[in-house]
């Protein structure tokens, strides 16, 4: 008897947040939980691996002094998608046309590993968090390159770091006429994330000159905010990291989902 598909633990490790989620066959439902990445002690660390002794681990980390933490405590079970470029096994098939693959953040690889897993490609991912990263699938489904530009929160913190303007909070501005400091605050910094991206977004189409119309993929956390205000169609996956791990962690633990 063909023995069931295991539950994974995912971990997606970024520069602000730790998040997790439990998957299996039928995909990863819902974050379990999410930390601030700073927050991740190696006794925390210890304590997550404890809690979900048996589960197969897929790690997606860019915060390189966490790994070896997640190495000792997960042991054999853990498999790193820094790693997991085809010369190692871990993305078998997975295509490039890119000098340096080991150089490409492990989020990105989870996110253009599920994208390509559609078939839909070209395609350009749009990954919203810290950074806004641009990833790129060619026509023939190959990571071909990208861009990466300060995410939203990373521009607010950059401007009231520098200046002595009022702490805001961010939200979709009423109006590209702010009638406060506050206001005008939220509407350039808003306005100029949605622009900036919509800008790169059209200047990485036209390197596609066969194909001048790719799938946009908006995921993260301040994906939401770009989908107001993007006039080209766009699917949004805010999971897109988690089913990349979870394929991943079919390659490598057992039968595809």
């Amino acid at each position: 008897m063909r023995n069931p598909p295991p539950e994974f633990l995912l971990i997606d490790a970024g520069n602000t947040r730790l998040k997790w989620a439990l998957a299996g066959k039928q995909g990863p439902g819902r974050i379990a939980g999410d930390i601030a990445t700073g927050e991740a002690s190696a006794a925390w660390i210890r304590n997550l691996a404890r809690k979900y002794p048996t589960h197969p681990t897929i790690l997606a980390c860019v915060v390189p002094k966490l790994a070896p933490t997640f190495r000792r405590a997960f042991g054999a079970r853990l498999v790193e998608v820094s790693a997991a470029l085809p010369e190692l096994g871990a993305v078998d098939g997975f295509p490039f046309a890119y000098p340096k693959p080991q150089e490409i953040g492990a989020d990105r690889l989870a996110a253009a590993v599920a994208a390509h897993a559609w078939g839909q490609y070209p395609a350009i991912i749009v990954a919203c968090g810290t950074a806004t990263a641009f990833t790129v699938l060619d026509a023939k489904g190959r990571l071909c390159g990208g861009a990466i530009a300060p995410g939203l929160q990373t521009q607010l913190a950059a401007l009231l770091g520098r200046t002595a303007l009022p702490h805001t909070i961010l939200k979709q501005p009423r109006s590209a006429l702010g009638k406060s400091t506050q206001e005008a605050i939220r509407a350039g910094v808003m306005l100029n994330f949605q622009g900036g991206a919509k800008e790169i977004i059209r200047r990485l189409s036209e390197t596609l000159p066969d194909q001048p119309n790719p799938h946009i993929i908006l995921t993260g956390g301040n994906a939401c905010h770009l989908a107001k205000n993007l006039d080209v169609p766009f699917t949004l996956r805010p999971l897109l990291v988690f089913e990349g791990l979870l394929m991943i962690g079919f390659r490598k633990f057992g039968p595809a989902p």
